[in-house]
């Protein structure tokens, strides 16, 4: 009898082993596997051969251009703010007409933004553009947001700013735009490659 119950124990505890074993089994899997699906879901990437194509050419980093999209219009080729940006990256039609002014073409209208492949290439030509002016990512999302006169505006106000960085956003909503767009950035590196 003695014998039956510690065989008995001995399988309580095999079933214990397997049941924990199993466990740790799914929480991994929820890591590596169901995490950075429900991830991808959340930072989708469409057109990345559109972002890289741009992005090389004008010297952009990839991770960026997503991030902007992403933050921007969630990757919808035919959003239109309240404001009237429009497209993937938001351009206004005035940007686009003066954009496009820069890149010798013809026949330009503002329904042209709402072509993923125009609307990605004007809008990796303008972070080139802040790029050249600006240091600093972070600042660069400001200017993409806010304007480039007005951070530079910005960057001279010891209030704002130690002249290279910006230590403090005056505009709520392009504080909140940079820290979108940063946090979009360190997933789109985390969760694609991109060339």
């Amino acid at each position: 009898m003695g014998y039956k119950r510690q065989k008995k124990g001995v399988n309580k505890a095999a079933v214990a082993v397997i049941c924990i074993a199993v466990a740790a089994a799914f929480i991994l899997a929820c890591i590596f596997v169901l995490i950075p699906q429900i991830e991808r879901a959340q930072y989708k990437l469409e057109y990345a051969e559109l972002i890289e194509k741009y992005a090389a050419q004008y010297g952009i980093d990839p991770y960026f251009v997503a991030a902007v999209i992403h933050t921007e219009s969630g990757f919808d080729p035919e959003a239109i703010s309240s404001a009237g940006a429009m497209g993937l990256m938001q351009i206004m039609p005035e940007t686009g007409e003066w954009i496009a002014g820069k890149l010798g073409v013809e026949d330009f209208t503002a329904d042209d933004l709402l072509n993923p492949e125009t609307n990605i290439e004007m809008g990796c030509w303008y972070l080139q553009f802040l790029q050249e002016r600006f240091d600093t990512l972070p600042v660069i999302m400001a200017a993409y947001n806010a304007g480039h006169n007005k951070v530079k505006e910005w960057l001279q106000d010891p209030q704002y700013s130690d002249g290279t960085n910006l230590t403090n956003i005056p505009y709520e909503e392009t504080d909140n735009y940079v820290k979108k767009v940063t946090k979009a950035y360190e997933k789109y590196k985390e969760l694609y490659e991109l060339e």
